[in-house]
């Protein structure tokens, strides 16, 4: 299967095979074999031209490895989304938006925005109180704020929707 990988500075077009316990890698220059082993969850010891590498695979970012302690962020687009991007639909460069829900039950104590506010990835969105603990519950994506389902003060249940944003 033919795959797309991009790093900040390179792209590369590539095609993975795989032989019992080898990984063979071919690209219109070269074709690159490595034996990998998983020592970990997430963690693999990589052979390659009798060079050894530890490669991890990050848990929090999808699109990030390590390599011998090094993060390289890395983007992998296989045919379907090679051929998307043909037609001229980028499918992984879509907006994202968000509907917010409790994830725990508890008292919503704080409400930082109103529907209309522009918020960015990592922005507050509200606290909630829970077994006595406050949490500040942060947005998962930027945009803008179109509903707000509850008020300050109020008691939620886990599952509540309690913002969108768009």
């Amino acid at each position: 299967m033919k795959y797309e990988i991009n790093t900040p500075k390179h792209s590369l077009q590539v095609e993975f095979q795989f032989d019992s316990e080898t990984l063979i890698i071919k690209t219109d220059k070269e074709t690159l074999s490595f034996e990998a082993i998983q020592v970990q969850p997430g963690v693999y010891s990589v052979l390659m031209n009798n060079r050894s590498f530890v490669v991890g695979i990050c848990p929090i970012e999808a699109n990030r490895v390590n390599i011998n302690g090094t993060p390289i962020k890395l983007e992998l687009l296989d045919e379907v989304h090679l051929h998307l991007r043909q037609l001229g639909w980028d499918a992984l460069k879509e907006t994202k938006a968000g509907l917010i829900s409790a994830q725990i039950p508890g008292l919503v104590t704080k409400i930082f925005h109103s529907a209309g506010d522009q918020v960015k990835e990592g922005d507050p969105l509200f606290l909630i109180e829970a077994m006595k603990m406050e949490n500040e519950i942060k947005s998962p994506v930027s945009g803008v704020v179109k509903r707000i389902d509850i008020v300050a003060g109020q008691t939620v249940e886990k599952g509540t929707n309690i913002i969108e944003i768009v």
